[in-house]
């Protein structure tokens, strides 16, 4: 069941993904951003997403729950407070919101892909097909 908290949970920040690339322009324009922030943002963004997903697919472990609730739980934040600073009119907005979009997602991607959560290159395929243990 954890697995599929991991799986659907990076379905939404995909789809979130897919909405920014769709809307950017209106979303640049709310918040002041500039438009390379808001595409690097929107990028690791997505591929967050599917580091995410395909731990989920391939682990899901329930102690690294914590970093996705972190991470939400400061985006939710951050997207109130980057929307009180667009409706005042400051260019602060675009920093806050989609610099901590692109630097949480970031770090996301980093915990699910790396140590112990990364991929297990410890078996190779040979030339021929066949398996090659590294031990």
């Amino acid at each position: 069941m954890m697995k599929f908290g991991f799986v659907a949970d990076g379905v939404a920040k995909l789809l979130i993904a897919v909405a920014l690339c769709a809307f950017l322009p209106a979303v640049e324009s709310f918040l002041l951003a500039p438009r390379w922030l808001a595409i690097t943002a929107t990028v690791l963004l997505f591929l967050s997403a599917a580091t995410e997903i395909s731990y989920g697919v391939r682990k899901g472990e329930k102690r690294y729950v914590k970093y996705l609730a972190i991470f939400d739980s400061l985006w939710v934040v951050s997207t109130i407070i980057a929307v009180i600073f667009a409706l005042v009119g400051s260019p602060a907005s675009g920093f806050i919101w989609f610099g901590f979009t692109g630097l949480g997602s970031l770090a996301i991607a980093i915990v699910f892909t790396t140590g112990a959560n990364g991929p297990d290159f410890a078996e190779d395929e040979s030339s021929d097909g066949t398996t090659v243990s590294t031990d």
